[in-house]
């Protein structure tokens, strides 16, 4: 980006600016809230200011954006403006757009090269999409991995707890505590729109990329922590989180008004032992923010002066926050038993129609997710009892 693309930059910062305080004063002056059209307005103006300013960033900052990436962004900008404005393709964005479809396939098979006869570029794969993800998922910390690009069946982490037994010569053996035969995926489809304006094809400076691959992060992100660690199930087509069912009979719940003390936290882990659940590495608490600062704040008994939980601990094992489990909620799971994963190809449809009016493209991704707890008694809930 050169200076005077950084001057055209802060103009259109500017310009967005004005806009987001016209519409500021004019919901004081009405007295009322925004509506749905004003939302997703507002939304793609953010976010075109958003990432205007993280390329400006970059560039007063020194910071060089690879060759390739700069090469995918203009193919990616190229191949889109070609479809909404009805223009040939550019050269080197034939497979990008198959009509208004763009195929997110797994990897990417051809490499970059300074010359026109090699086959185009296709500017973005499902791992770039599901690494940045991974970063932003509080299943990551917990030490679940997504595993993306299914075909079929899942494939299966190392999970420990199977038990041999002892049989007279000719009985039939009982199934084993998990039976892989019937850990079958079922994969739901996961679709979400990602408005962006028009200007930010023609005028963003090939930000066009990064503007719906980041907004298509963080609107999977979103869904896939809550579909993990809500305590009820967020719709009747996704399948149980993996503690739904830890919700149903809590395995610790305090005195109607009382706080989780320290024997609350470890007859939590205790519960989870005792189901005969084989202990590694990603075994951890889950809290909100307001519980994990009052368990900081819980004095772990009369004289220590150390409280319940102590440098993002507790007992040894640590605690990671999200909002999606709720308050007066202490979670604690193994998390090698629930499956994450990501079905087949992702379809991102190009959509100038339906937002016309307003100015803006739909990008509107398809894709296929599943989750699964192989067992559900490697998770369970302590809860706080409300005041009676």
């Amino acid at each position: 980006m050169n200076k005077k693309e950084i001057k055209k930059s802060r103009a259109r910062i500017a310009e967005i600016n004005v806009r987001l305080g016209e519409m500021a004063d004019m919901l004081e002056t009405q007295k009322r809230s925004l509506t749905n059209d004003e939302i997703v307005e507002k939304e793609a103006l953010v976010q075109e200011k958003e990432i205007l300013q993280l390329r400006m960033e970059r560039a007063i900052s020194g910071v060089q954006v690879p060759e390739q990436e700069m090469r995918a962004e203009a193919v990616f900008a190229g191949a889109v403006a070609s479809f909404v404005h009805n223009r040939s393709l550019p050269e080197g964005c034939e497979g990008v757009m198959n009509g208004n479809t763009i195929e997110v396939p797994l990897t990417r098979a051809d490499t970059i090269q300074d010359s026109t006869t090699v086959t185009p570029l296709i500017p973005l794969t499902i791992g770039e999409i599901i690494q940045p993800l991974e970063k932003g998922l509080i299943l990551d910390k917990v030490g679940c991995k997504m595993q993306y690009g299914l075909v079929g069946d899942w494939v299966l982490p190392v999970v420990a707890g199977i038990e041999a037994t002892i049989e007279d010569e000719n009985a039939e053996v009982a199934d084993t505590k998990i039976d892989i035969t019937k850990i079958k995926p079922s994969p739901k489809r996961v679709s979400l729109a990602i408005p962006v304006s028009n200007r930010a094809i023609d005028q963003s400076n090939n930000a066009l990329l990064e503007i719906v691959r980041t907004q298509m992060v963080m609107g999977l992100q979103r869904l896939l922590n809550k579909w993990m660690f809500q305590t009820t199930k967020i719709t009747s087509k996704a399948s149980d989180g993996c503690y739904v069912a830890a919700a149903t009979t809590p395995a610790v719940s305090t005195a109607a008004g009382a706080g989780l003390s320290w024997k609350d936290v470890i007859a939590l882990k205790g519960a989870v032992m005792k189901t005969g659940v084989v202990f590694d590495g990603t075994a951890a608490y889950v809290c909100s923010a307001t519980t994990y600062a009052e368990l900081e704040a819980t004095p772990k008994d009369a004289g220590s002066g150390l409280m319940v939980l102590e440098n993002g601990k507790i007992n040894g094992y640590p605690v990671f926050m999200t909002e999606y489990i709720g308050d007066d909620v202490l979670g604690f799971g193994i998390f090698n038993y629930e499956l994450v994963g990501q079905f087949g190809k992702m379809h991102m449809i190009v959509d100038p129609y339906t937002g016309a009016k307003k100015n803006l493209i739909y990008f509107v991704l398809n894709t296929d997710f599943d989750m699964l707890t192989v067992r559900t008694e490697a998770f369970a809930i302590a809860k706080k009892t409300p005041k009676a």
